[in-house]
């Protein structure tokens, strides 16, 4: 069952990512387009910076789930990697409800600062383009890594018990070393 939610999350993440990497190719089209037109024709593109602050909210909290479950972000995990077996395990627990914690403490802040978004109609200085969708892609992307945070306790819970058990779902951090060009 494990595997089922974690393959399946997997998914969700994959999608919210794949947004998130549509996001930054347009914004790469729109500043070149931008770029183009003020130093070809003296004739820039009206709200491209509205439309580049909305995009950035986008991109970087659509795709953080997907990023810490591909072990792609910074780790600070000397004190996991001092340990090993259940101690380790637990190093990894506690440091997941350490985060978990952080997320669900940030998560209701992101959801109200959307509906106040949405209710007032809030939009950019610029040409007016409405914030709310940007604001909405905070708590999805907290929201989605909460949930992958909430699988890991139970995968960590699980190793604290029975420190033989698979490691489903959780980030395998790369050997840099394995990594290198030589």
């Amino acid at each position: 069952m494990l595997e089922k939610l974690d393959r399946a999350l997997m998914r969700v993440e994959y999608l919210s990512a794949w947004i998130a990497g549509l996001t930054i190719f347009v914004v790469m089209v729109l500043v070149t387009a931008e770029v183009l037109m003020r130093r070809l024709f003296n004739a820039p593109i009206q709200g491209q910076v509205d439309f580049i602050s909305l995009a950035m909210v986008t991109f970087s909290l659509l795709c953080i789930s997907y990023c810490y479950r591909q072990a792609g972000h910074i780790r600070m995990d000397m004190l996991q990697n001092a340990f090993s077996g259940r101690l380790a395990w637990a190093t990894h627990l506690l440091a997941t409800c350490i985060g978990l914690f952080l997320i669900l403490a940030i998560l209701p802040g992101t959801w109200t600062h959307f509906m106040r978004a949405w209710t007032l109609g809030d939009s950019t200085i610029g040409i007016g383009l409405p914030t709310w969708p940007s604001k909405l892609a905070a708590p999805v992307g907290l929201g989605i890594l909460a949930v992958r945070l909430t699988l890991e306790l139970w995968v960590f819970g699980r190793l604290v018990l029975d420190p033989t058990r698979d490691p489903i779902g959780v980030p395998k951090v790369p050997n840099p070393l394995e990594d290198m060009d030589v």
